[in-house]
């Protein structure tokens, strides 16, 4: 699993960023976005546990990899002025909102989970949510 990679030039990887997916595609597969959920939530966990915050989850800063990977790329774009973990949750859940188009179906659980504040910091909750979603 990779948390954060720190990428100054995305030409030099492959794959494509979930904002050139969506952009191409439209909607992306609930499937795929809920293992890209899962894989986020990961990152996100382990960074938070080291005292990381990431402060500009998006679309743009997820790399999407043939092999089913999406790694979180932590990007000198953009972010918040005074990013918290509470924004990386926040963010996280437009991310995955923005990437089935607004019909989250059987993802709505785990989105409304990362979008609802008080349930933060309960990365078991999101994580039993996406995995219903299957």
């Amino acid at each position: 699993m990779t948390v954060v990679a720190y990428v100054p030039e995305r030409p030099a990887l492959r794959g494509r960023t979930m904002a050139d997916a969506i952009r191409a595609e439209g909607r992306l597969p609930v499937g795929q976005v809920r293992r890209i959920g899962l894989q986020l939530l990961d990152a996100l966990e382990a960074a938070h546990a080291t005292g990381v915050v990431h402060g500009n989850v998006q679309p743009g800063a997820v790399q999407l990899f043939a092999d089913d990977r999406a790694v979180l790329l932590l990007t000198a774009e953009g972010g918040a002025a005074e990013p918290t973990r509470t924004g990386d949750l926040l963010s996280l859940g437009a991310t995955l909102f923005a990437a089935v188009a607004g019909r989250p179906g059987p993802l709505r659980p785990a989105i409304d989970a990362l979008l609802n504040p008080p349930v933060h910091g309960g990365f078991d909750q999101v994580r039993a949510a996406l995995h219903q979603a299957a």
